[in-house]
């Protein structure tokens, strides 16, 4: 027992012998031993870690554009020129698979139009002529069950992203098929449950010019719009590591309007940093040091606070923002209690990678708080589950789109039958663990 547990008063002791600073589930790498010299050591003797773990290799990123094509689309790409500008549609879609075109993580890639037959190849450059307007002739569309069952029946859909541009308005001649709306979307994407896909889903409105056919055809079967806003949608359907990817690597000016399915992601690197940190928000406080793979903790007086590293560039831009993960992260420590510091989880500059390299691997730190640990050893385990449907579905979602408005007819029915096809609750993004022993 260190000498200083005898001195009265009791001073309380501040131990972080190391750093850890790899992926735990690729294996912790210790970092030199020491301590923070303003502060009262309890002598502890730190164990060897093993070597990490090569991480594995991520699958190629293999991208499949559709532009649905059809009359009720061509709205939204009318010819351009010095005096009328780009809609959005135009602007977004044109950047999105430009993007897709030179991104470097995009290992290959594939433009398809989605037209009354089955989708037709096409150059870069033809899918871009289209959307800027130079392509006069649209076709009559495919009805949305049937475009997403042909788009998944293709040979290697499952292994790579598809991406799927439309304005996924359902009009079929049969009216009765309304009621069966989400068993009928469930069907054409059955390969998303079998396969265990991802479906990510955007929404955006954008400027229309000329005939608009609505679902609903009461009382006339189209409307002629001069520049009102409707909605259009992009679709990101893969294997869920690729989905996350291409959504945060390649669809970075992706619009507000998000919901994702299935979506998960590889491990993420994560480790808690203790020494060799020059901004005091980050230093340990309380009795907290690393040993093995793990930490060794004392909080039969005091709590212990650390901060941990998140390297989480795999996320959707809209899950890396700090409020996201603040409102969504959940911390679970069988025997114990632990929590993340309020208003603790923030993104890292530049700079701080760059300034102290302890952060260099990481996008993202928090600060857990360990107040309980009754068992000798035990694991905390820091996971993001899934969000359900966004709320944003609903707002967006109408019985009766005859009159053009920024919504979309049964929308809710359509990612209704999405959400069905996967189980309940949805499978957690992304799950981390710390082991802890009780130094008691």
């Amino acid at each position: 027992m260190p000498l200083l547990d005898f001195v009265k008063p009791r001073v309380r002791r501040f131990s972080h012998r190391s750093e850890l600073a790899g992926a735990l589930l690729g294996g912790l790498l210790l970092a030199s031993c020491g301590s923070e010299p303003s502060e009262t050591t309890a002598t502890k003797p730190t164990k060897e870690t093993k070597p990490a773990a090569a991480a594995p290799e991520a699958a190629p990123l293999n991208v499949s554009v559709f532009l649905e094509y059809s009359g009720g689309m061509k709205g939204f790409v009318p010819r351009g020129g010095a005096d009328k500008p780009a809609t959005e549609f135009q602007q977004r879609i044109g950047a999105l698979i430009t993007e897709t075109q030179v991104n470097g993580a995009v290992a290959s890639r594939k433009y398809y139009l989605c037209e009354n037959a089955a989708p037709k190849a096409v150059q870069f450059a033809e899918l871009r002529n289209l959307v800027q307007g130079n392509v006069a002739h649209a076709a009559l569309g495919t009805e949305l069950p049937q475009m997403l069952e042909g788009l998944l029946a293709r040979p290697r859909a499952a292994q790579e992203v598809s991406v799927v541009i439309s304005d996924f308005i359902y009009g079929p001649e049969d009216r009765s098929a309304f009621s069966q709306l989400p068993n009928l979307i469930r069907t054409s994407i059955a390969p998303v449950s079998q396969q265990q896909l991802a479906v990510a889903v955007f929404g955006e409105t954008s400027r229309f010019y000329g005939s608009y056919f609505p679902a609903v055809k009461t009382p006339a079967p189209k409307r002629t719009l001069n520049g009102e806003k409707v909605p259009y949608y992009v679709w990101v359907i893969g294997p869920p590591a690729l989905v996350a990817r291409y959504s945060a690597e390649v669809f970075r000016n992706a619009p507000a309007q998000q919901a994702f399915f299935g979506l998960k992601t590889a491990t993420p690197a994560f480790a808690p940093v203790l020494t060799k940190l020059t901004d005091v928000r980050l230093k340990p406080s309380g009795s907290v040091y690393g040993e093995g793979n793990g930490l060794t903790l004392n909080v039969s007086d005091d709590p212990a606070d650390f901060t941990v590293g998140l390297n989480l560039k795999e996320l959707p831009t809209a899950w890396q923002q700090p409020a996201f993960l603040a409102q969504h992260l959940q911390v679970r420590l069988p025997n114990g209690q632990a929590s993340v510091v309020p208003n603790s989880v923030r993104s890292l500059t530049e700079d701080e990678q760059s300034g102290q390299p302890v952060l260099a691997p990481y996008t993202h730190v928090l600060r857990l708080r360990v107040s309980k640990l009754a068992a000798s050893t035990a694991t905390l385990s820091l996971a993001l589950p899934a969000p359900e449907t966004p709320g944003w579905v609903a707002a967006w979602s109408t019985t009766n789109d005859n009159t053009p408005t920024p919504r979309t007819f049964g929308l809710d029915q359509i990612l209704a039958g999405v959400r069905q096809s996967y189980p309940t609750p949805l499978p957690a993004v992304f799950t981390v663990q710390l082991p802890l022993k009780n130094d008691k």
